[in-house]
């Protein structure tokens, strides 16, 4: 199922399950999968909509652009402080990484100080050579650390989303201390992965296209179209999607069967000639956005916008603080992480 018009169909049918607990699901991992409290990426309707919704108010689009200011001046501290390295200096370590990982922990209403526990956790999760159950121990300790915070909104609420969810969520009844520290986990784990490894990709992309990173530095109002472009063209998520038909159901000119697991490369989709002209190339100033690097239908990624603006925010103050950025080491030296449910960099040494 690698043809973006039948993924997109797949995606869009809520006969297609994502509990992850259901038979015939296509685990990427050999063990019995198990359902992690609060992850709601693991839900089918109606208990998916109920979860989903308690968090549509804080990604909101009005919302997020309520917090373009900040974004604006963390990437500019984050900046400063890249500039007082010495050189060759880590740009996924100093800047690609802290910046989404600081943006959720305000979001949420959480110390970054702790980051080290989620950075280690959040990449033992998405590495594919450990066990079902690594990865959910991994899981289940970001839970339990962030369970001490629930609990702390429970008795002092501020101004966050941590503090929305306990004020009107587990105080009606709705949701248990459990499932919002498990919701909590799963964001922080999204938010130091995804937009890390998109913003030092895009880095490394643009350089090798001097042409549309001229465009990129020159043309801001290119700049939207350019990141959905990016998002198209990188797809950074390679193990692809998956679910679990339950029912029979006709897609293109297949039938999938009830029970049938399906296993869908968005990164080959996206790369579809009868969806994108000539999709091997890059070119910023294409209509990308229909593209399906947040997925499609009712799991479409929740923080998408706060994702865009990110990078939007970042990657052109990025390139016009530092013009002459270049990588500091030959491409093919560049160690990249492979075996990751989120294609990235290890290390991205550049100097300017």
């Amino acid at each position: 199922m690698t043809r973006y018009e039948e993924m997109r169909a797949v995606l869009g049918d809520t006969r297609m399950s994502s509990d992850i607990t259901k038979k015939g699901f296509p685990s990427p991992r050999p063990e019995e999968p198990k359902q992690s409290l609060g992850n709601f990426t693991q839900m089918d309707p109606p208990q998916y909509g109920a979860v989903r919704r308690t968090l549509t108010r804080t990604f909101m689009v009005k919302n997020i652009e309520r917090m373009r200011p900040r974004i604006v001046e963390l990437t500019h501290e984050l900046l400063d402080g890249l500039e007082r390295r010495p050189r060759p200096a880590d740009l996924h370590a100093h800047f690609a990484r802290p910046l989404p990982s600081h943006l959720i922990c305000e979001v949420l209403g959480i110390p970054h100080a702790d980051r080290d526990l989620f950075q280690a956790n959040s990449a033992a999760i998405g590495d594919m050579r450990l066990s079902e159950g690594q990865a959910y121990s991994a899981r289940t300790d970001i839970a339990e650390y962030l369970m001490q915070f629930v609990e702390e909104k429970e008795r002092n609420p501020g101004d966050d989303m941590l503090s929305d969810l306990v004020v009107n969520r587990l105080r009606t009844g709705e949701l248990s201390k459990e499932e919002i520290a498990g919701m909590a986990a799963l964001l922080v784990i999204n938010g130091h992965e995804s937009s890390a490894s998109m913003i030092g990709l895009s880095v490394i992309t643009l350089l090798r296209h001097p042409d549309q990173l001229h465009r990129f530095v020159t043309e801001p109002e290119v700049v939207p179209a350019a990141i959905e472009e990016l998002l198209r063209y990188l797809s950074i998520v390679h193990v692809g999607l998956r679910r679990v038909a339950t029912a029979d159901v006709e897609i293109g000119d297949v039938t999938v069967r009830e029970g049938d697991g399906l296993i869908l490369p968005i990164h080959v989709a996206n790369r579809d000639p009868g969806a994108f002209d000539a999709p091997d190339e890059l070119d910023i100033g294409r209509e990308s956005r229909s593209h399906l690097a947040f997925g499609h239908g009712l799991h479409k990624c929740i923080a998408q916008y706060l994702a865009r603006v990110e990078l939007q925010i970042a990657l052109p103050a990025l390139f016009q603080r530092f013009p002459g950025l270049r990588l500091a080491v030959p491409l093919e030296e560049v160690s990249f992480r492979e075996e990751n449910v989120v294609y990235s960099v290890n290390a991205l040494p550049v100097t300017w």
